[in-house]
């Protein structure tokens, strides 16, 4: 059994019969973080779907040849399972997880980790949990002339001055942080390899969104994959 992640299913569990035999057709065409059109049938809406044809699109091969790649493209696949059920249309998701695993595989090391992080940042926007960045969430008035900025993970964005509260905690954001993101946000993921976040930037980010994504979804993602990958660059 495989789980793939499908335009017109979202999440689903299929059924690979003699992929691993000797002359499949299916042999070398089924590999993790791969593009494939596929051809299955279920005898009902209940049953499991097997596969009968399926024809590879693009390989990603990189994805699966290097640790670090291995590491990002894992934590996508970790964050989709803590933000999408199955049977649900994905489209949108579907073409940014392509996107995604796109540059993943093509894009400079230095570079994986701000791909990684507008992934989660768009997909976030796509299941409507979108980070408010642009107005205080109490007030609705815009933060555009405040260069220091508080964010609260607990109200889901960014929090005026005068609104704040010396008993709740904040990220304290700049005006960088916040316009590198907001560009981030508005091109698609493939178009910004003319983008990226310093090193500080990146270390905030990270930290904003994983805070917001265990306080904001059920499954909190772990992202065991990047865990990893810091023990194995800290050894």
């Amino acid at each position: 059994m495989l789980e793939f992640f499908m335009q017109s299913e979202g999440r689903s569990t299929l059924l690979a019969k003699g992929a691993r035999k000797p002359g499949s057709s299916m042999v070398g065409k089924l590999e993790p973080f791969s593009e494939v059109e596929l051809l299955y049938y279920r005898k009902n809406d209940e049953s499991l779907g097997v596969i009968s044809q399926v024809e590879q699109k693009r390989s990603n091969n990189d994805l699966s040849g290097d640790i670090r790649r291995l590491s990002y493209a894992s934590a996508v696949v970790e964050a989709l399972k803590n933000m999408i059920y199955p049977g649900e249309e994905q489209e949108n998701m579907y073409r940014l997880v392509s996107g995604t695993f796109y540059m993943l595989n093509y894009a400079a090391p230095k570079k994986l980790e701000f791909f990684f992080l507008v992934f989660l940042l768009k997909s976030l926007d796509l299941i409507g949990l979108s980070p408010q960045f642009d107005q205080c969430v109490k007030s609705g008035k815009s933060i555009e002339e405040e260069e220091e900025i508080l964010f609260s993970v607990e109200q889901g964005g960014v929090v005026s001055k005068d609104m704040a509260s010396s008993e709740n905690s904040y990220f304290k954001l700049d005006r960088g942080i916040v316009n590198a993101i907001r560009k981030a946000r508005e091109s698609d993921i493939d178009k910004l390899k003319g983008l990226t976040f310093t090193e500080k930037q990146n270390a905030v980010i990270k930290d904003l969104l994983f805070s917001f994504l265990s306080y904001h979804t059920d499954g909190k993602p772990s992202f065991n994959s990047l865990n990893f990958l810091s023990k194995l660059a800290n050894y």
